[in-house]
């Protein structure tokens, strides 16, 4: 068999300490990373600023240094195929390197979440208050695969340490009954999303105002006063909730008028329809749809009555509107001499 002579470089190499070799990858491959890195994450940041979204600036964010790790620890486990090790420790040493991917494949998950949380919280400021339960729950489930992970590399098993977990967590939730019912109410109302911070709702049977805040035990409601009303989020979560918010902030309002059963009928319509339609200067009232005016509840006693419905931004602008609007009636009325009904009220007097 004809021996062909090894190359230079080669002979080169085998002729240094083991150790310098060894140091020279691992110093060759410590820079491949950080070039990998630098590299991803210009073309990221290039990217991010062309699609300019929540979810490649947190791409541009999250991604280019565990990359450059997990290039450094891919190029480890193929060079440890180089060493004279045996073959039991070099797998040991290959399921090492694979729990480190895996858990920093976890760790780019969770680094993931934890950024989209906070730039969705930015663009998005009714999802802001709710941030710490989402960042809650995915630092607990990463923790939790990290966990079985590293426990399934050592050998250890978990399941002693879950079943005493299993009992006390029993105990504990037993202890903490209410706490936990409004943590998981919390969640629910996070991810429903029945109402969000900046809705004005009503809850059953007398509390409404704005939602400030969605927290972890409580929801905190502004009122129109201006007092804050804490609902624990159990409770919340069982109401009947009225959003004036959803599917739009418009809400629908009234004023009723009622005149004198002996006016001209068509007089007094043509009056308030002639103020419906000068009302679209009135701050808050909205301009679709245009209001409008009907005989209603009509024939009532000592007069007609007549009710004008028009549309408000929010409900927060229906009491000024209403306000505004029965001002412009009643000088228009006056103006043009058209009665209001005058509710009669008996008075029995002891003989």
């Amino acid at each position: 068999m004809t021996e062909y002579p090894r190359r230079p470089v080669l002979a080169t190499i085998d002729k240094l300490p083991l150790w310098s070799v060894v140091v020279a990858y691992v110093a060759l491959w410590l820079l491949i990373g950080v070039l990998v890195r630098l590299l991803l994450a210009r073309s990221l940041r290039r990217i991010a600023a062309t699609a300019r979204n929540e979810w490649t600036e947190v791409l541009a964010q999250s991604l280019p240094r565990p990359a450059g790790i997990a290039v450094f620890l891919v190029a480890m486990a193929a060079g440890l195929r180089a060493l004279p090790l045996p073959q039991s420790r070099l797998t040991e040493w290959h399921k090492l390197i694979a729990v480190a991917l895996a858990v920093l494949g976890v760790g780019v998950l969770m680094r993931v979440a934890f950024r989209a949380i906070d730039a969705f919280g930015r663009s998005n400021p009714e999802l802001r208050s709710s941030a710490g339960i989402g960042k809650a729950v995915t630092w607990v489930v990463g923790m939790g695969i990290v966990a079985v992970l590293v426990s399934d590399a050592l050998g250890i098993s978990l399941a002693p340490a879950l079943t005493a977990l299993g009992v006390g967590s029993l105990a504990v939730a037993l202890a903490l009954q209410d706490t936990l019912s409004n943590f998981f109410s919390g969640l629910y109302l996070v991810v429903d999303k029945p109402v969000r911070p900046g809705d004005f709702i009503r809850v059953d049977p007398s509390y409404e105002g704005y939602v400030q805040s969605i927290g972890w035990r409580s929801t905190h409601l502004r009122t129109l006063s201006n007092n804050l009303v804490i609902i624990p989020n159990g409770t919340l979560s069982k109401a009947i909730i009225t959003n004036y918010t959803l599917p739009t902030p418009h809400v629908a309002s009234s004023v009723r008028v009622d005149v004198a059963a002996d006016v001209d009928l068509d007089r007094v319509e043509d009056a308030l329809a002639d103020e419906a339609k000068r009302a679209s200067d009135i701050p808050g009232i909205a301009e679709a749809p245009a209001p409008s005016v009907s005989m209603t509840p009509g024939f009532a006693d000592g007069g007609v009555g007549f009710t004008v419905f028009f549309h408000v931004r929010s409900f927060g602008d229906q009491g000024n509107v209403q306000h505004a609007l029965r001002k412009r009636i009643a000088a228009r009325f006056r103006k043009e001499g058209i009665p209001l009904s005058q509710t009669r009220v008996a008075v029995i007097r002891p003989s």
